[in-house]
């Protein structure tokens, strides 16, 4: 690193950036709701996403209760119990009359989940019933299939709350189970990690001069410092390294139809949180 960072400094800018992309921490007091769904780590499947936003419109017109879904890279050093009280007071989920509201929190670089729920709903959602739903979610969140495990939770979370409001819910879930990967979008961390890359062949001395070591070093002689054989080939084929990929760069920032705002309700740190 002492080698890399020596004398060139918009290689080590670059490297700074790409430590900030890979912790991407967000504060609770910087989100800014954008829907019922709100997926700041970009791990949602576009339908995911779609049927998640509909079933949270219709649960909080008919049963008169919101859901809010999110999604975070890092809990910035805080517990998750925490980071969700502060997020539920700083967007006020559900009514300030009723308090009838659920957050639903996913800290992917964490590993770390919360279902906070309001004081309105607290007889009916309790403790030891959303504790229950987190750990059957554990497997899929295991697997890395988020949209899944999201959809899950929400559907739970919704079916009680509709069942205790005597009323039906009718958003249709996709056909297929919701895949946090999709084969048809490139993750948007695959895209910022080439533009990188090319930045630094193309844009600095350190570059140039293994694009030029690259030309000529020829009968599989490499003049790269990263040894022989090695180079740049192969870093980032497969797409292993960037898997579990998201629905796109607005999948959760459409703000759904029907979405008007949070109504200024409060939660007391009632729910239930685990691990995966």
């Amino acid at each position: 690193m002492a080698f890399l960072c020596s004398g060139k400094t918009a290689l080590c800018t670059v490297l700074a950036l790409i430590s900030v992309i890979t912790l991407g921490g967000e504060p609770a007091a910087k989100l800014k709701p954008r829907g019922y769904v709100n997926d700041f780590a970009q791990v949602l499947s576009a339908d995911a996403t779609t049927y998640l936003e509909h079933l949270c419109t219709e649960t909080d017109q008919k049963a008169k209760a919101q859901v809010a879904v999110v999604t975070i890279h890092s809990l910035e050093g805080s517990d998750i119990e925490s980071y969700a009280v502060d997020l539920y007071k700083s967007w006020g989920i559900g009514s300030k009359a009723s308090n009838r509201g659920v957050l639903i929190l996913l800290a992917t670089g964490d590993h770390r989940y919360r279902i906070e729920v309001g004081y309105g709903l607290e007889p009916i959602l309790t403790d030891g019933k959303v504790g229950s739903f987190g750990r059957e979610a554990v497997p899929l969140l295991k697997q890395g299939d988020y949209s899944a495990a999201v959809t899950l939770l929400t559907q739970r979370v919704t079916d009680t709350i509709a069942a205790d409001a005597s009323v039906s819910l009718t958003s249709q879930a996709p056909r297929s189970p919701p895949s946090s990967a999709s084969g048809s979008t490139i993750p948007f961390g695959l895209i910022v990690l080439v533009g990188i890359v090319l930045f630094l062949l193309l844009f600095t001395g350190f570059g140039r001069w293994v694009l030029l070591g690259s030309l000529f070093s020829g009968r599989g002689r490499s003049r790269s410092p990263w040894g022989r054989g090695t180079g740049w080939n192969g870093g980032f084929g497969g797409g292993a390294g960037f898997g579990g990929g998201s629905a796109g760069w607005g999948a959760g920032f459409g703000g759904g139809e029907g979405f008007g705002g949070f109504g200024g309700g409060s939660s007391g740190g009632g729910g239930a949180s685990g691990s995966w």
